[in-house]
């Protein structure tokens, strides 16, 4: 069980890393690009970026799920840490379905007025540092597991 939980906490901490990456670089500077230029860099970029990202979630949704489900499972006494780390995971998993699915379509359909690309961008923050808290309880967790056992 060590193995699967420290596995779950390399994944959870690679995949926070890479969306603390895009909250401090990334979305600052696609908020301080024109609309022409964000929209044209979403069409070059947006699609390499999900390719990227896509990986990375589901790998890092799927085994903290299994590893949290495996431990309340084996478990004499019931694993609040597991179950709060195994909740947060599928929180900032379906995020992408309730939000950024969307967002992110309107974002490479050019379908938001010049006008209100900066609070599109805005919006998208917030959902995304959202996301990053779930992911960061989630890391905090296994970190915890990892500790305990």
């Amino acid at each position: 069980m060590n193995i699967l939980i420290a596995i779950s906490s390399g994944s959870l901490g690679f995949f926070l890393g890479t969306q603390l990456t895009e909250a401090l670089l990334m979305v600052p500077y696609w908020k301080n690009l024109t609309s022409n230029d964000f929209f044209q860099l979403h069409e070059t970029y947006g699609n390499k970026i999900y390719r990227f990202f896509a990986p990375i979630t589901i790998i890092a949704t799927i085994i903290p799920l299994v590893t949290a489900i495996l431990i309340i499972q084996s478990s004499n006494t019931f694993q609040w840490t597991a179950l709060i780390m195994g909740t947060c995971t599928l929180g900032f998993f379906i995020t992408y379905f309730v939000y950024f699915k969307r967002a992110n379509k309107n974002f490479a359909n050019r379908s938001i007025h010049d006008n209100e690309l900066p609070y599109a961008l805005k919006k998208w923050e917030y959902w995304h540092w959202t996301r990053i808290s779930l992911e960061s309880i989630a890391f905090l967790c296994s970190l915890f597991l990892l500790i305990k056992n």
